[in-house]
This record gives C-alpha cells, sequence and structure tokens, in this order.
C-alpha cells in the first residue's frame, strides 16, 4: 500500500458503503486509490479484483503482484441478504441494487459471482 500525495483528493470516480464502512474509488493522477474505512491502497494497472458473495457475507479483494491481498469483508442488510430467496426472478441486476461492491468491482475491471473472467483464447 502506498499513501496519496499530500494535499490532492483527487477526482472521485465512486463512493458507497460497504457494510458500515464507507468506501470511495478516487484519481490522483494517474492512479487510482481505493480507501475503505480507515484503509487504503494505490491500484496498479495488473491488480486483480475479485467479488465474492457468501451465505454470511460479501468479500473484496484486490490482489497484486509483490504485495500482501487487501480484503475487505462486509455484511448487507438482513432485506438485502435474504432478497434471492424472496425473489423468483433475482438476477445481477438485482444484486448489483442490492450491494454496491459489485458495481465497484465491474468499474475496477474485476470478476465477481455473476460474471466471471473471460476465457484466454
Amino acid at each position: 500500500m502506498e499513501a496519496e500525495p499530500a494535499g490532492s483528493q483527487g477526482t472521485l470516480l465512486w463512493s458507497g458503503q460497504l457494510g458500515r464502512l464507507r468506501a470511495e474509488l478516487c484519481r490522483v493522477g494517474d492512479q487510482q486509490t481505493l480507501t475503505i474505512g480507515e484503509r487504503r491502497i494505490v491500484l496498479k494497472p495488473d491488480a486483480v479484483v475479485r467479488h465474492r458473495s457468501g451465505r454470511l457475507g460479501q468479500r473484496l479483494t484486490v490482489e497484486q503482484p509483490g504485495e500482501a491481498s487487501f480484503t475487505h469483508r462486509y455484511r448487507l442488510p438482513w432485506a438485502s441478504q435474504l432478497a434471492p430467496v424472496w425473489e423468483a426472478a433475482y438476477d445481477r441486476w438485482s444484486a448489483e441494487a442490492d450491494d454496491p461492491g459489485l458495481v465497484l468491482t465491474e468499474l475496477l475491471g474485476g470478476i465477481d459471482d455473476w460474471r466471471e473472467a473471460p476465457a484466454d483464447n
């Protein structure tokens, strides 16, 4: 993880709530910075972003060569956790409405349970 240049907040690309913590994606110069709560990471161009949904919560992971993984686990409100059971036609668009982490993952070019990485041909 690297520090953001002093005195510069950059351009806000996305903001949302991931569980109890506020998350922001900013661009400072040619770098993207992801801040979740008090944690911050500068995203390299070769970063791999993954979002996984589970019964007990969601997980957003950023992996970059030569660095430790950045993982944030969070829970959705109960109504959102039970939505797949209540909605007969629960799909990706319903999931995106319930979980802002899916939108963030898509902005970062990552993969999730709804959209996997393209196969290499």
